[in-house]
Parts: structure tokens; C-alpha cells; sequence
């Protein structure tokens, strides 16, 4: 892991507008990535030197500190330091998140958004993966038939599943967004798998999709992926309406013996 010696050299001391800390502090992070002397993984200069170069308090600095953390730019990690992390979906994270809160994103949303993504990470799989990619692949479709009478590690092994697809494709940025998405619907996916049915249908799409990424295939590939998010949106809105109508029977029920 690089580890910072002397970014914060390259810091320039002018006055920071207290007003807009955080703000100033995330553009001189940007500054050290862009000139390099910052990299995913590298360590912050200390607290003191940071707040020295920055020409604020302390305190100050640890409040905009505070901030990146829980936007997901940076980690501390007691008795090591600050570092900038070094995973793309601890970024876009809780920035998506919120945006989903706020723009009350549906669940029909979120898996088009999936699809448009993984469908675009199959077609490229096809053309890069290599037969250890392949091997990861099959691997977690093997320990998903283990895991079937396990909803919470069957779906562990449905998302490494596709993370494994995502490193096939070898584009970081997308694989970003699209774990980040995948977290976002854990919950939606959990539903899906208690009926065994589903589960041998999800299988089996998953299997299809290692065949036609193996094939290098990348149309079919793409078009399996879809299919495959398709059919457990399908599965989903299944457990949803089985839900309600379930609770308007219990309603109609305790209305009667009222």
C-alpha cells in the first residue's frame, strides 16, 4: 500500500476561508491525487501537518476529516492513520444512496439501472476473461447449489457471483457503480430466494451467463444478464404482491371479528 511522505509539502499554505473547510480540504485531496502524489490506498500526512499547511485549526480539520469519512473518500484506521480508500464502491456509496432517498427510486429502477450496467460488464467479460475468471465463475454457481437451503450465503455467493463477472470486464469505474447498485437490492434479492423454484431458475441463469461469457459471446452474454435480472425482478414483484395481499386478507379478518 503507497504510503504519503511528502504530500504535504506540496500543499500550499495560503489561508483556507474557514467558511468552506471541508470544501477546500476535499479539493486539496483532489490536487494530490491529480498530481499523483496521492494514490488509492496512500496514507495522509499527519493531523499536525495537515493543519499547519492548511492554516487551520485542529479541530477544524478533524470535523472536515469527519466529513470525507462518512462520504467514503477517506478510512482511519487507529493506530495507522488516514488513508484514502482504495475501493470505488466505499465512494459512490453513500452519495448514490442518498440520491436514491431523495429521488424515491424505485425498486423496478434500481434493477434497469443493473441491467444497463451488468448487461454492459457480460458483453465486455466476453472478450477478457481468462480462464481463471472463468474458474471463479463456475466456482460460485458450485456453492450456490451448496448453499440452496441458505438464503443469506446463497445470496453471498450470487454477488461474487457477479463481482466476478465485473473483473472479467476489467473496468473499474462500472464495476464501482455496479457493486454499489447490488448493495443497494441485497435485501430485494433476499426475498426472492426462500422458494426453491426461484433459486433453481436463478442457478440456471447464472450458469447461462458463464456459458456465453466462456463462449465469448458477448451479445448473448449481455442478453442472458438482462434476462437473468429480469426474471428476479419478475420473482420480487411475486413476494411484494403475495405480501399485500396477504396483509389485506389478515385486515379484512380482523375487521370481521371486531
Amino acid at each position: 500500500m503507497a504510503e504519503l511522505h511528502d504530500a504535504s509539502n506540496s500543499v500550499d499554505s495560503s489561508s483556507i476561508d474557514r467558511t468552506d473547510i471541508t470544501e477546500q480540504v476535499l479539493r486539496r485531496i483532489k490536487e494530490l491525487l491529480i498530481s499523483g502524489e496521492l494514490a488509492a490506498g496512500s496514507r495522509l500526512p499527519s493531523e499536525r501537518i495537515l493543519a499547519e499547511r492548511l492554516e487551520i485549526s485542529r479541530p477544524s480539520l478533524r470535523a472536515a476529516l469527519k466529513a470525507l469519512s462518512v462520504i467514503g473518500i477517506i478510512r482511519s484506521r487507529p493506530g495507522s492513520g488516514t488513508f484514502i480508500v482504495d475501493s470505488i464502491p466505499a465512494v459512490f456509496t453513500e452519495p448514490i444512496h442518498f440520491l436514491t432517498l431523495i429521488n424515491r427510486t424505485s425498486t423496478v429502477e434500481l434493477f434497469e439501472a443493473r441491467a444497463i450496467i451488468e448487461g454492459g460488464l457480460a458483453e465486455l467479460a466476453a472478450g477478457r476473461a481468462d480462464p481463471e475468471d472463468i474458474a471463479r465463475m463456475r466456482g460460485e454457481i458450485v456453492a450456490m447449489e451448496v448453499a440452496r437451503k441458505d438464503p443469506t450465503l446463497l445470496i453471498e455467493h450470487d454477488m461474487r457471483f457477479h463481482q466476478a463477472v465485473a473483473r472479467a470486464a476489467d473496468n473499474q469505474l462500472m464495476t464501482g457503480v455496479m457493486e454499489t447498485l447490488t448493495g443497494l437490492l441485497h435485501s430485494k434479492r433476499l426475498q426472492t430466494v426462500f422458494n426453491q423454484s426461484n433459486v433453481d431458475i436463478a442457478i440456471a441463469g447464472h450458469r447461462r451467463i458463464a456459458d456465453a461469457i466462456e463462449d465469448g459471446d458477448g451479445a448473448r452474454a449481455k442478453l442472458m444478464l438482462e434476462a437473468h435480472l429480469s426474471e428476479t425482478l419478475r420473482h420480487w414483484e411475486v413476494v411484494q404482491n403475495g405480501e399485500i395481499v396477504s396483509a389485506a386478507v389478515d385486515s379484512v379478518r380482523d375487521e370481521s371479528s371486531a
